[in-house]
């Protein structure tokens, strides 16, 4: 599956077909529908456990969501995806006669497009004031990181390996995320290595193609552990 996404290469499901991963020249629509597969059945509540989560999508946010996704199956699939209500047992999305996305496939689905273009699921705090929390948090530390876009990223990779705009479009999410994380271990190899020369002891020299993890979730260090709170109380 990894290797798979970094070649950019399509997923294939059975009962589905091939899904393919997204261009960067189709970041802009595939934004604009994909939001809808970061809910997961922990945005409803308790008493809705026993549905699936096409379900919960389809009769309980209604027809917005259902046209994203349309749209977001289309791009994926490359073919015209058609949603289909005959019964409430009897609905889901047509690729062609042989092929559709149901409430019995929708989560593998989903899964296999959250991982070709590194979406990461997000945290449901049930708890409020957790909730609120976290919110504060993610805020606070978004204003003290660096500030950068898709843009940013693109022309980094630009810029650093000689790829035209041109080219960069027919990237996928995966491999310009992939690109620009690499490029920051080689920065980060090279002027460690130039500290060092200067009489740093202390630095430590990590290999420049050492595992990136992509799929690192953003809220990890949100909140300080207990045993880092116990220690900054005593």
């Amino acid at each position: 599956m990894i290797v798979n996404n970094i070649f950019g290469k399509p997923t294939i499901i059975e009962g589905v077909g091939e899904i393919y991963p997204i261009k960067l020249m189709d970041y802009d629509r595939f934004q604009e529908s994909s939001g809808v597969l970061y809910y997961n059945k922990q945005h409803f509540g308790k008493e809705y456990e026993k549905y699936d989560l096409l379900d919960l999508i389809v009769f309980g946010c209604g027809e917005d969501f259902i046209a994203r996704l349309e749209i977001l199956f289309s791009i994926v699939t490359k073919k015209q995806v058609i949603y289909y209500y005959n019964g409430e047992n009897s609905y889901g999305f047509s690729i062609d006669e042989a092929s559709h996305i149901t409430k019995y496939n929708y989560d593998l689905v989903r899964n296999v497009i959250m991982k070709q273009n590194i979406m990461i699921e997000p945290k449901v705090y049930k708890n409020k004031i957790v909730a609120e929390w976290a919110a504060k948090a993610a805020a606070a530390k978004s204003k003290n990181g660096v500030k950068m876009t898709y843009e940013d990223m693109v022309s980094t990779v630009s810029v650093y390996t000689g790829k035209s705009y041109k080219e960069l479009e027919e990237q996928t999410i995966y491999q310009l995320q992939s690109d620009f994380s690499r490029i920051g271990k080689m920065m980060e190899y090279t002027t460690t290595i130039a500290f060092m020369c200067a009489g740093d002891t202390k630095s430590k020299l990590n290999h420049f193609a050492e595992h990136v993890d992509l799929f690192r979730d953003p809220d990890d260090g949100l909140f300080v552990s207990k045993n880092k709170l116990s220690e900054a109380v005593n």
